[in-house]
């Protein structure tokens, strides 16, 4: 990213961030989603609890609510990590948390970065998601991510920033959730392939019960 397109998305975020705000005072904030609604049975998946967050995490987090599971099938070498943080009403201090600046603050380095498609996905039945190759220490993983936004599959922080100032000022609506999907990888090429193929292949199994936990 050039440094005239950084600066741009720096601008954006800002301008969007104080409109959101305003916009936020009006909003009806709505319930909690019942994230833990979401069945441990999930197509051929097996999910199980992966565990609380520590205290500090959860306070630095400040979501309405949050899921934290691994999910394990067959045909897969090793479990995935399911995360989900849901929140009601967004206002500042209190909103998602990007991958992009939360993993390398917990350690792990990305090494590439990029976005694919997911034809048929999405409320437009276009939805894209953020995939990420990241290390830390010996180990790597292959993370693929989106913002829920309204039905909306959304990939990028400024388009998310953006859909959700429409929404607020349209709908008088704030609420969004973060989908993070972590598949451990090897040292090869093969190996992220096969990651990538079985993260998505979750995804979509995924998505139809998430439609049911918000709208």
């Amino acid at each position: 990213m050039t440094r005239r397109a950084r600066a741009f998305v720096a601008i954006v975020l800002i301008l969007g961030a104080g409109a959101l705000a305003r916009a936020a005072r009006t909003a009806a904030q709505r319930p909690a989603a019942d994230l833990d609604a979401l069945p441990l049975a999930i197509g051929a998946w097996s999910g199980r609890d992966a565990g609380a967050l520590d205290e500090e995490s959860e306070r630095i987090l400040a979501a309405d609510g949050y899921l934290n599971r691994s999910y394990l099938s067959a045909q897969a070498a090793a479990p995935l990590g399911l995360y989900i943080a849901y929140y009601a009403e967004q206002r500042p201090g209190v909103s998602i948390h990007s991958p992009l600046h939360c993993l390398p603050g917990s350690g792990w380095e990305p090494l590439d970065v990029s976005t694919i498609g997911l034809p048929g996905a999405g409320g437009d039945g276009a939805g894209r998601v953020r995939r990420m190759i990241v290390s830390k220490n010996l180990d790597r993983a292959l993370v693929l991510y989106w913002y829920a936004v309204h039905g909306r599959m959304l990939s990028g922080e400024v388009a998310s920033k953006l859909w959700l100032l429409h929404d607020s000022l349209r709908f008088h609506r704030t609420d969004a959730a973060l989908v993070r999907i972590v598949v451990p990888v090897g040292r090869d090429a093969v190996s992220v392939d096969a990651a990538e193929q079985q993260g998505v292949a979750f995804v979509r199994d995924l998505l139809p019960f998430l439609s049911h936990l918000w709208s």
